[in-house]
């Protein structure tokens, strides 16, 4: 039964593995961002997940939204293995608190509906952004929402 965000609840594994894998991603790609800029790439793979054209299930959405996962980047190595020092442990279990809010919903949507984000400051500006609007910006990484 669709909620009111337009998406289908059963798309989210209800025993914490798509908030794991959340998290995971979230590390991989901006460990030192921050609450605030892990909630947005949260929300980016939550609000893909909601449009419905990026995958039916999170994990779906995750495994090809992440370029840390598609690349087997260090930091995804890193986190799928779960291979911390004791500071990065204590960096992914707030990161875990935050995606475990994005999950059960009580972590508000911060980058005004974006499906997309890149580091501008250490990336050219993307092919997929010439048709789209940023929308918002957090730390380093600029939010892209499509027109």
């Amino acid at each position: 039964m669709p909620d009111n965000n337009g998406y289908v609840a059963e798309a989210m594994d209800p025993l914490g593995a798509d908030a794991d894998l959340l998290a995971k991603m979230i590390f991989a790609e901006n460990a030192p961002g921050g609450p605030e800029a892990w909630a947005g790439i949260g929300n980016v793979a939550l609000n893909r997940l909601k449009s419905g054209r990026f995958g039916k299930t999170l994990k779906a959405v995750i495994n090809g939204m992440s370029s840390a996962i598609k690349t087997k980047s260090p930091q995804w190595e890193k986190a799928s293995t779960a291979q911390f020092n004791d500071y990065e442990q204590r960096v992914f279990n707030k990161i875990s608190q935050v995606a475990d809010g994005l999950v059960g919903g009580q972590v508000p949507d911060v980058t005004n509906g974006a499906t997309h984000f890149e580091n501008l400051q250490r990336y050219p500006m993307p092919y997929w952004a010439k048709d789209m609007d940023a929308v918002k910006r957090i730390g380093t990484d600029t939010y892209f929402r499509e027109r």
